[in-house]
């Protein structure tokens, strides 16, 4: 993933703190994660001085990295379905960056023809003490989304989707139910776009957002870039010059 859609992710958290928090007062982010984009984009607002006493990491029944963050080991498994679908993942991308930060190494390693052999190769370890300090994970059940989205909604009035349940599921669970310290939750979408996992949780029907529904109408585009990729020396392959090409020329066509 590259590091310039990694970057503006962590303008969240300091637009967040300028909602809801006092010069230098401290605040919890809990962060539902998949690929470990948000999260690891609060990392780097945490490193650039924002004051953020602990990241939480909710994650889903992809349980792979709040094992690791509680024994030391990472290993990769079959991806499990869940409701919060943007977050099935069970080798998030930048999850090497995270462990590259606090000192260590992992890899995928590959063949001489470049495929990936197997995932998650850790040959240095990062320091633990540190990483457990700054940061806390939990899987949250399938079963889970639904009561935490069910339980919010009881509680504030507030409806939320399956994504930023398991935010709250993380955040209620590291405060032991009490939520006297200032904390924000991040949610991955409107909960518009999940009608069928909302209605199943609190049993009401959230209204589509308007672009989303106008969307709904339009027409289907699906466009075939022909070009080949670079194929590099280690077999991994890359976006080409012709394929950047074609692809700029469909998109000026699309835009202008």
């Amino acid at each position: 993933i590259s590091l310039g859609r990694l970057l503006p992710q962590a303008v969240y958290p300091f637009f967040a703190y300028s909602r809801v928090a006092s010069f230098d007062e401290p605040m919890i982010a809990s962060v539902p994660s998949g690929n470990f984009g948000d999260m690891m984009g609060t990392v780097l607002a945490r490193e650039m001085g924002l004051p953020i006493s602990k990241i939480l990491c909710g994650v889903n029944e992809n349980d792979e990295f709040p094992v690791f963050l509680k024994t030391g080991r990472y290993i990769v498994k079959p991806s499990r379905k869940s409701p919060s679908s943007a977050m099935i993942v069970s080798n998030p991308s930048n999850f090497a960056r995270l462990v590259d930060l606090y000192g260590g190494h992992v890899y995928d390693r590959r063949d001489t023809e470049g495929k990936v052999v197997q995932e998650g190769v850790m040959d240095i370890l990062p320091d633990m003490s540190a990483m457990r300090r700054d940061l806390y994970s939990i899987p949250v059940s399938n079963k889970d989304h639904y009561s935490a989205m069910k339980e919010v909604f009881d509680r504030y009035g507030v409806v939320i989707e399956p994504h930023g349940a398991v935010g709250w599921k993380a955040l209620d669970t590291y405060l032991g139910g009490s939520h006297e310290k200032l904390a924000v939750i991040y949610e991955t979408a409107d909960p518009g776009k999940f009608p069928d996992d909302v209605n199943k949780a609190i049993g009401l029907t959230p209204e589509v957002p308007e672009r989303i529904a106008k969307q709904s109408k339009l027409n289907e585009r699906i466009y075939k870039i022909d070009n080949p990729p670079l194929f590099r020396p280690d077999g991994s392959m890359a976006l080409s010059d012709l394929q950047y090409y074609h692809t700029k020329s469909i998109i000026k066509d699309i835009f202008c």
